[in-house]
């Protein structure tokens, strides 16, 4: 459940750091059970969603803090044979709809676009479709979920040629 918050007065982002693998990681499970998901799934949701501070400092990985350096949200990228990948789109449940996963999207696509990128590829949450529709991606089929081979997720696709 949402509860209504102050809106975040600034948003900053940054590189994630390895020693915030943990928190991190119970930052996306708090925002992944927003959607009202069942505790057994979710349990089957951490394995895969458990970051490990190897990966942070592998891949980039960015975070949206507020004025005292609370994480809000996190996003990462990673390539693939055609775009850029967007990996772990999370935001703290308690600022979503104020402006967080704005910023980071925005700060998602200029770094697409800087490391040299034609498009972004996301895949998706189910729920979550709503947001990359309204950001400007467009549809480009499913894939089956890592936790459930029977659940398939929607793959999102968003051109990075210059504006």
């Amino acid at each position: 459940m949402r509860h209504a918050a102050a809106p975040v007065p600034v948003i900053t982002i940054r590189r994630a750091r390895a020693d915030e693998a943990q928190a991190l990681t119970e930052l996306s499970l708090r925002s992944k059970a927003v959607w009202g998901y069942e505790a057994s799934f979710l349990a089957r949701c951490r394995a895969a969603m458990t970051l490990m501070p190897e990966k942070l400092r592998a891949h980039p990985y960015y975070v949206a803090t507020d004025g005292s350096g609370q994480p809000l949200g996190f996003y990462g990228v990673e390539p693939e044979p055609d775009g850029l990948g967007l990996d772990m789109f999370f935001v703290e449940p308690d600022v979503i709809g104020q402006g967080v996963g704005r910023a980071l999207w925005d700060h998602a696509v200029a770094i697409a676009r800087a490391l040299g990128h034609r498009e972004l590829v996301v895949v998706s949450d189910p729920n979550a479709s709503g947001f990359y529709l309204k950001m400007g991606c467009r549809t480009a089929g499913t894939v089956p979920s890592e936790i459930d081979p029977g659940r398939f997720l929607p793959v999102f696709r968003y051109g990075l040629e210059p504006r």
